[in-house]
Order: C-alpha cells, then sequence, then structure tokens
C-alpha cells in the first residue's frame, strides 16, 4: 500500500443510435436474462458447462462472442464497442451481470477481451496507466447519455482529471481474464463445484486473516488492526488469525496450511506486490506470507474461499503465458522496455490503451483463480498501487484505514455480507463502490478516486455466497 496520512434505475431507455445495433437473435425468447457472459467463439465449449449450471440454479444466462459484438457494434475502438453492447443488454435484456472471460492473448499485445487503462498519476513513482474494469460497469452520465470516460471530448480516454467520470455502477462486473482453454476450465468447474457443494459445509464457516506492521514508523500494527475490526462483522465464524505481532505468521508455512484446511472467506491487509503478499515486521523486514511459487503446495480441493487481498498490485492482470523458454521471454519483454524508455519507440496498441509494465511476473489473483482444484473461487482486490490510512484521528473508535482507501473497499465486502446479508458476490463488489463514491470525494481527489476505479472482481459477479441449498 502506498502511504497516505490524513487529516482529516436505471430507466428503460431508447436504444443509442450510436454504436448500437440490435441485439443478435438468442436460442430463447426469454423477455430478461440474468447475466450474459463475453468471451471469445474460442472459449465458447469450454464456458457452455457455466452457462447450463447457473441456469439449472435459475440465474439465467446467455453467451455473446466479441467477435459478434465487433461486428455488430460501432465504436471507437474494441472497449467501447463492448461497452456500447453491455448497455444495450442491460436496457433490453434487464442483465444485472456481466462476466468477462478472457486475458490477454497468447504472447500479443492483444486481449480476448479487452480492458481499459486509465491515465491517472499519483505519485507512488510505479507508472500512472492501470486497469480499470469499472469502465464496463459505468455505463451512465447523468439522466441516461452513455458514459464514454471521455468529458473533455479530446478522443484520449480515461484521462484523470481532464477527464471526470460518474463512477457509480449500474451493472455488475467481474472477470476470469484466461488466456487458454484450461484457466477457463480450472475457474469454472470451481465455480460450479463451489455453489453446488458449499452450502452447510464447516469449512464455509472459517475465515483467516493475515495482517502486518505496514507503517513501522507509526504506531500499532495497522494491518492486524484493520483485520481485528472486520472480525467483528462475521459473527458466527471461526477466525484463525495469521499476526506478525502474535508469532502465529512466522512463515507461508502459517498461510499455506490454513488454506489447505479449508476456509470460507481468505482476508489481508499488509503490502502487496504483483506476485507476492508481503507481512512488514515493526523493525523493516517482512514476511512473504504467500507468492506465487507456492500456489502450486495448496491442495485444498473442494474447499475454495473467496479471497480479499486488500494491497496493491495483487489483480495486475494481464502477462502474458510464459511459454516454454520463460528466461528468454522475459529478456525479449525487458529489451522491449529499454527500447521504450531509451529510443522513444511507440510501443502502444493505440492511444486509449498502453502496454502496462510488468515484466515477467503474472499476478497474484490469477494464478489463485487458475490453479487446478485448489487456489481461490474468487479474488476482489487492486489492479494497481492502493493506499491505507493510520490511527484514529477523528476518535470515532473506527480505524481510519477502514473508513477511507482500499482498507474500506475490503472491510465493507464483509460488512455488507455480515450485516445487510448480501450473498452475490457481483452484487457486494459493486455496492462497495457505490458507497464509497456517495461517502468520498471521488471527483475532485485522485486518491479516492484511484481506490475505487482499481477495485477489482476476479470471478463471477452473480457467485452465490456460501452455495446453493
Amino acid at each position: 500500500m502506498y502511504k497516505i496520512l490524513p487529516i482529516l434505475i436505471i430507466g428503460i431507455l431508447v436504444i443509442s443510435v450510436i454504436g448500437a445495433s440490435a441485439i443478435s437473435v438468442m436460442e430463447e425468447n426469454y423477455d430478461q436474462y440474468d447475466m450474459v457472459i463475453i468471451t471469445p467463439d474460442t472459449f465458447v465449449s469450454y464456458v457452455q458447462p457455466l452457462v447450463d449450471h447457473k441456469n439449472s440454479h435459475g440465474i439465467e444466462t446467455i453467451v455473446k462472442t466479441t467477435e459478434d459484438i465487433y461486428s455488430e457494434y460501432d465504436g471507437r475502438d474494441k472497449p467501447e464497442q463492448i461497452k456500447y453492447y453491455i448497455k444495450d443488454a442491460v436496457e433490453s435484456l434487464s442483465i444485472r451481470y456481466i462476466l468477462l472471460i478472457g486475458g490477454r492473448l497468447g504472447q500479443q499485445d492483444d486481449w480476448y477481451v479487452p480492458v481499459r487503462h486509465v491515465e491517472l498519476d499519483d505519485g507512488a513513482g510505479r507508472g500512472k496507466f492501470f486497469i480499470s474494469d469499472l469502465y464496463y460497469s459505468d455505463l451512465y452520465k447523468d439522466e441516461g447519455v452513455f458514459e464514454d470516460w471521455d468529458k473533455n471530448g479530446d478522443d484520449i480516454i480515461a484521462q484523470w482529471p481532464k477527464d471526470k467520470f460518474d463512477l457509480n455502477p449500474d451493472v455488475n462486473i467481474g472477470r476470469l481474464p484466461c488466456r487458454d482453454t484450461s484457466e477457463v476450465e480450472n475457474c469454472v468447474d470451481k465455480i460450479i463445484q463451489y455453489e453446488n457443494n458449499a452450502y452447510g459445509q464447516s469449512w464455509f464457516n472459517k475465515m483467516v486473516n493475515v495482517g502486518g506492521d505496514s507503517f513501522p514508523d507509526y504506531e500499532g500494527y495497522e494491518g492486524e488492526i484493520t483485520c481485528d475490526y472486520v472480525s467483528g462483522y462475521m459473527q458466527g465464524f471461526d477466525i484463525t488469525k495469521l499476526y506478525y505481532s502474535t508469532g502465529t505468521l512466522t512463515s507461508s508455512s502459517e498461510v499455506i496450511d490454513a488454506i489447505n484446511n479449508g476456509c470460507g472467506f481468505f482476508f489481508t491487509r499488509a503490502k502487496g506486490g504483483t506476485d507476492r503478499i508481503r507481512v512488514p515486521r515493526s523493525d523493516g523486514t517482512e514476511i512473504i506470507a504467500l507468492n506465487n511459487d507456492e500456489i502450486d503446495q495448496l491442495s485444498n480441493k473442494d474447499q475454495y474461499p473467496i479471497m480479499i487481498l486488500g494491497e496493491c498490485q495483487h489483480g495486475q492482470f494481464g502477462m502474458p503465458k510464459p511459454k516454454t523458454k520463460p528466461i528468454f521471454n522475459n529478456a525479449f519483454r525487458f529489451i522491449k522496455e529499454i527500447l521504450t524508455r531509451i529510443l522513444k519507440i511507440d510501443m502502444i496498441v493505440n492511444k486509449q490503451d498502453p502496454i502496462p509494465l510488468n515484466i515477467g511476473k503474472e499476478c497474484i489473483a490469477e494464478k489463485l483463480m487458475y490453479k487446478k482444484d485448489a487456489g481461490a473461487v474468487s479474488v476482489l482486490t487492486n489492479t494497481h498501487i492502493c493506499y491505507a490510512a493510520i490511527g484514529d484521528n477523528n476518535q470515532n473508535e473506527i480505524p481510519d484505514d477502514v473508513e477511507r482507501y482500499g482498507g474500506f473497499l475490503a472491510a465493507e465486502v464483509f460488512r455488507l455480507y455480515a450485516e445487510e446479508n448480501i450473498d452475490i458476490l457481483g452484487d457486494i463488489h459493486a455496492k462497495t463502490v457505490e458507497n464509497y463514491v456517495s461517502s468520498q470525494p471521488v471527483l475532485m481527489d485522485k486518491y479516492h478516486c484511484k481506490s475505487v476505479l482499481e477495485w477489482v472482481l476476479i470471478g463471477d459477479p452473480s457467485l452465490k455466497i456460501g452455495g446453493y441449498q
């Protein structure tokens, strides 16, 4: 986390004539659906078991291929074409959930389902471009006007502060950023197994918290304080606290064992990294609580938790899947980056979507999702640098970290589940954003704006938490 010290109906609309043509004919003549899965042709047969499963549980689901969208809808680029389709589907079919299945296409600088990169420089020195799937969820400006994220009309999308965004989600979005059919199969199998079998299982009523001393120069163990506060929401759960201060966390072995023993929720509030979860000690050193290389040690088959990873960059998906010679590929990417920086060669896919610097590392959220018969059923996390607040400056007995930035978004997941009894994951994800937007100056403050832009659901937005009875 990047430190900040605080002082502190949709109506029925006429289909847009801009970029929208009629929705393709469906096999069934329903007036409405619950979910549409957007994916390329190559994944359709592997997605079909999930469609059948969802329909069997009353979540009326259809598939729309990216190829059909590109042939039927106009837009300045592929993400905008997809967004116009989503708007059309919401208005015509009453769609509530959108599941994007597709990540980067092989070793190419292209996507099975493209992303939108936001340009926002937070001053952290980690680059100013990051992925925001909220782009696909934020469909409308005021009075039902299509939200193109280009407020100043310069044809450069999602430039903060030149562009201001509505930011309120109008449909619930999740993504499985799969890069091949085996990853699709693994994710689909875990979702089906979870929803069919988690209900009533003792492992679901377990929760694992991992926290540390994120800012040792300041009093208290900030990550642990946030974890303790969140634990107060989860009445009736058997909570395992893996903390540096108590000696219950000394290495990744305790984390691996806790996941393998089964848990319904796994929550971390420490420090991030694309491929690892870091827990700082008060002496400035750190414990690697889990990294990508250790995910192969997970063996929690049929006991898949929902993971809320409250740190930086865990959701920075988009690396190509390594070939058989990863050293060569990493060297190639490194040379490519050097050429970009020194020779100023234009390595941009298009002017809206620059290629992010993320050399050689898959994000840990992807690895946890793709792991066959182990890992997570869903991950909520951040695609770039996130932030923390320290202390209780307003003396209301609520940690400031729970009241703003990434800590609020992570903690709000548990409050919405436990206190408001929301048990569909995408509803919770969208509500965390909505509640943040309504309570913080997101249009004026870049840290608040970025906090919601980078908050991502890697998983099925229609997921029934705890499974079907």
